[in-house]
């Protein structure tokens, strides 16, 4: 969402009224603000990337903490999400057969391989992570939950894309800033268009430190009973583990997860429902 810039007035002056849309697309853009890995947020930081008037998100902030979609830390005056976003998050996920199939399949995976697992969906231009288990191995790399990560840099993000034919990858990421996150991060779009045909060809993909140093992810698609891809499933762990001969084990092993959630999911029987 973009706003144009609140005027800047003196400290004590009053805050622009606002219409009731305006107000909510702002209380909104300041929840979203909170997507980042900072767990708490300055209301003058925010007021500033929003281009709000410092009073308006001050009163923002503090009417989505009245609803309790904020929490205000009474030491410093920052803020952090609130229990009602927990709460609409966990209806989120209640609500998706997917989230519900995977979560045994993931622990079951984690266990027998020992490293971290994790189920991720795509949105826009970024692959979320929708579920995480930690691996049983001492040194483990952990996504957190809800952590975007940009699909260019991403085994599940590639996964999710391995559908994608030149022509719609590039129609698709056409406005990537495809931002380098380490030196080996893939930065232009005919390089990764390239770099997806080995992927589709494979049937998996592959992060080599392109979005952390030491850190190597396999990952594979999840499709539903129409055969779109819904999902991805990938495993992580310190590169010095994940060798070339190991990699293509656990691509393996990440491929047998994801082709059984996705036969959970339907994929497979659309003729004999009709489909």
């Amino acid at each position: 969402m973009s706003y144009a810039t609140d005027p800047t007035p003196d400290e004590g002056a009053t805050a622009p009224r606002e219409s009731g849309t305006q107000a909510l697309d702002r209380a909104l853009s300041v929840l979203l603000a909170f997507r980042g890995d900072a767990i708490e947020r300055k209301v003058s930081d925010v007021s500033r990337e929003l281009g709000l008037h410092k009073s308006t998100a001050s009163r923002l902030f503090r009417a989505l903490a009245d609803a309790g979609f904020l929490q205000r830390n009474e030491e410093n005056g920052n803020y952090r999400l609130g229990v009602a976003v927990f709460e609409l998050g966990a209806r989120f996920l209640a609500g998706i057969d997917l989230h519900a199939l995977a979560r045994p399949l993931l622990h079951q995976l984690a266990e027998q391989e020992g490293e971290s697992v994790n189920l991720a969906i795509r949105e826009g231009l970024d692959a979320i992570s929708l579920y995480v288990v930690q691996g049983t191995r001492n040194v483990q790399l952990v996504s957190r939950l809800g952590r975007r990560i940009p699909l260019w840099c991403s085994a599940a993000g590639k996964a999710l894309l391995i559908d994608h034919d030149d022509d719609a990858l590039r129609a698709l990421l056409a406005p990537a800033p495809f931002t380098a996150l380490t030196s080996e991060t893939i930065t232009d779009l005919d390089t990764f268009v390239a770099h997806m045909a080995t992927v589709r060809k494979q049937g998996w993909a592959l992060n080599a430190q392109e979005s952390e140093h030491g850190l190597r992810v396999v990952a594979a698609p999840v499709r539903d009973r129409y055969g779109r891809i819904t999902a991805a499933i990938s495993i992580s762990g310190p590169i010095f583990r994940l060798d070339d001969p190991r990699t293509n084990e656990l691509a393996d092993a990440a491929r047998r997860t994801a082709h059984e959630l996705s036969r959970q999911l339907g994929h497979g029987f659309g003729d004999r429902w009709g489909d």
